[in-house]
Protein backbone atom coordinates (compact mmCIF):
# COMPACT_ATOMS: atom_id res chain seq x y z
CA UNK A 1 0.00 0.00 0.00
CA UNK A 2 2.46 2.02 0.44
CA UNK A 3 4.25 2.19 -2.48
CA UNK A 4 1.26 2.40 -4.67
CA UNK A 5 -0.35 5.31 -2.55
CA UNK A 6 3.58 7.28 -3.64
CA UNK A 7 3.12 6.43 -7.43
CA UNK A 8 2.77 9.02 -9.92
CA UNK A 9 0.05 7.73 -11.72
CA UNK A 10 -1.92 6.78 -8.44
CA UNK A 11 -1.14 10.89 -7.43
CA UNK A 12 -2.55 11.92 -11.00
CA UNK A 13 -5.56 9.94 -10.02
CA UNK A 14 -5.25 11.59 -6.31
CA UNK A 15 -5.22 14.95 -7.84
CA UNK A 16 -8.27 14.21 -10.52
CA UNK A 17 -10.51 12.53 -7.25
CA UNK A 18 -10.02 15.81 -5.29
CA UNK A 19 -10.94 17.89 -8.17
CA UNK A 20 -14.07 16.24 -8.54
CA UNK A 21 -14.69 16.45 -5.08
CA UNK A 22 -14.13 19.91 -4.49
CA UNK A 23 -16.55 20.56 -7.47
CA UNK A 24 -19.50 18.39 -5.84
CA UNK A 25 -18.73 20.15 -2.46
CA UNK A 26 -18.85 23.61 -4.33
CA UNK A 27 -21.98 22.69 -6.06
CA UNK A 28 -23.83 21.05 -2.48
CA UNK A 29 -23.18 24.47 -1.12
CA UNK A 30 -24.03 26.88 -3.04
CA UNK A 31 -27.43 25.46 -4.48
CA UNK A 32 -30.62 26.20 -2.25
CA UNK A 33 -30.60 24.07 1.29
CA UNK A 34 -33.70 22.57 0.10
CA UNK A 35 -33.04 21.35 -3.12
CA UNK A 36 -29.83 19.46 -1.43
CA UNK A 37 -30.00 15.88 -2.55
CA UNK A 38 -27.39 14.91 0.16
CA UNK A 39 -28.68 12.16 2.76
CA UNK A 40 -30.33 13.59 5.76
CA UNK A 41 -27.76 13.26 8.23
CA UNK A 42 -26.59 16.09 10.56
CA UNK A 43 -25.26 18.39 9.07
CA UNK A 44 -21.83 18.90 10.97
CA UNK A 45 -21.31 14.68 9.77
CA UNK A 46 -21.57 15.84 6.28
CA UNK A 47 -19.03 18.44 6.51
CA UNK A 48 -16.69 16.14 8.43
CA UNK A 49 -17.36 13.54 5.79
CA UNK A 50 -16.78 15.62 2.95
CA UNK A 51 -14.04 17.26 3.91
CA UNK A 52 -12.41 13.67 5.21
CA UNK A 53 -12.99 12.80 1.25
CA UNK A 54 -11.43 15.87 -0.20
CA UNK A 55 -8.30 16.23 1.61
CA UNK A 56 -7.64 12.56 1.24
CA UNK A 57 -6.76 12.30 -2.38
CA UNK A 58 -5.45 15.62 -2.17
CA UNK A 59 -2.71 13.99 -0.08
CA UNK A 60 -2.02 11.47 -1.95
CA UNK A 61 -1.80 14.05 -4.70
CA UNK A 62 0.59 16.38 -3.07
CA UNK A 63 2.83 13.50 -2.18
CA UNK A 64 4.35 12.20 1.16
CA UNK A 65 6.00 14.24 3.81
CA UNK A 66 4.68 16.66 6.65
CA UNK A 67 4.78 20.02 4.85
CA UNK A 68 2.64 18.68 1.76
CA UNK A 69 0.05 17.25 4.70
CA UNK A 70 -0.15 20.53 6.39
CA UNK A 71 -0.16 22.05 2.65
CA UNK A 72 -3.40 19.63 2.09
CA UNK A 73 -4.87 20.69 5.07
CA UNK A 74 -4.40 24.37 4.93
CA UNK A 75 -5.76 24.45 1.09
CA UNK A 76 -8.35 22.14 2.19
CA UNK A 77 -9.48 24.73 5.13
CA UNK A 78 -9.12 27.85 2.83
CA UNK A 79 -11.08 26.18 0.73
CA UNK A 80 -13.89 25.49 3.36
CA UNK A 81 -13.82 28.64 5.03
CA UNK A 82 -14.88 30.24 1.33
CA UNK A 83 -17.36 28.51 0.80
CA UNK A 84 -18.43 28.98 4.00
CA UNK A 85 -18.61 33.31 3.50
CA UNK A 86 -20.03 32.52 -0.02
CA UNK A 87 -22.72 31.20 1.88
CA UNK A 88 -22.90 33.66 4.15
CA UNK A 89 -23.22 36.74 1.63
CA UNK A 90 -24.67 34.30 -1.12
CA UNK A 91 -28.87 34.41 -1.62
CA UNK A 92 -29.71 30.35 -1.66
CA UNK A 93 -30.86 30.39 1.71
CA UNK A 94 -27.31 29.06 3.18
CA UNK A 95 -26.08 29.83 6.36
CA UNK A 96 -22.24 29.95 6.78
CA UNK A 97 -21.04 29.32 10.35
CA UNK A 98 -17.69 28.93 12.10
CA UNK A 99 -18.78 25.35 13.58
CA UNK A 100 -19.33 24.22 9.83
CA UNK A 101 -15.38 25.52 9.46
CA UNK A 102 -14.71 23.31 12.52
CA UNK A 103 -16.36 20.41 11.30
CA UNK A 104 -14.72 20.47 7.50
CA UNK A 105 -11.49 21.02 9.68
CA UNK A 106 -12.14 18.25 11.45
CA UNK A 107 -12.62 15.92 8.80
CA UNK A 108 -9.43 17.15 6.72
CA UNK A 109 -7.85 16.12 9.38
CA UNK A 110 -8.86 12.63 9.92
CA UNK A 111 -8.56 12.16 5.87
CA UNK A 112 -4.84 13.38 6.65
CA UNK A 113 -4.73 10.90 9.59
CA UNK A 114 -5.72 8.05 7.53
CA UNK A 115 -3.35 8.85 4.26
CA UNK A 116 -0.64 9.67 6.75
CA UNK A 117 -1.03 5.63 8.37
CA UNK A 118 -1.51 4.03 5.18
CA UNK A 119 1.13 5.41 3.02
CA UNK A 120 3.73 4.74 6.14
CA UNK A 121 4.18 8.80 6.72
CA UNK A 122 3.81 7.77 10.68
CA UNK A 123 7.39 9.23 12.15
CA UNK A 124 6.12 12.90 10.75
CA UNK A 125 8.19 14.87 13.23
CA UNK A 126 11.52 13.29 12.42
CA UNK A 127 13.63 15.87 11.04
CA UNK A 128 14.39 14.75 7.30
CA UNK A 129 10.73 15.59 6.22
CA UNK A 130 10.86 18.65 5.49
Amino acid sequence: MKALLRHSAVRILGALGALAIAALIVWLSVIPAAETPAPQWPDKLKHFIAYAALTAPLAVALGPGLNRLCAALVLTGLYGAGLEVVQMVGDAGREGSLLDIAANLSGALAGLIVVAILRGDRPLFRGDNF
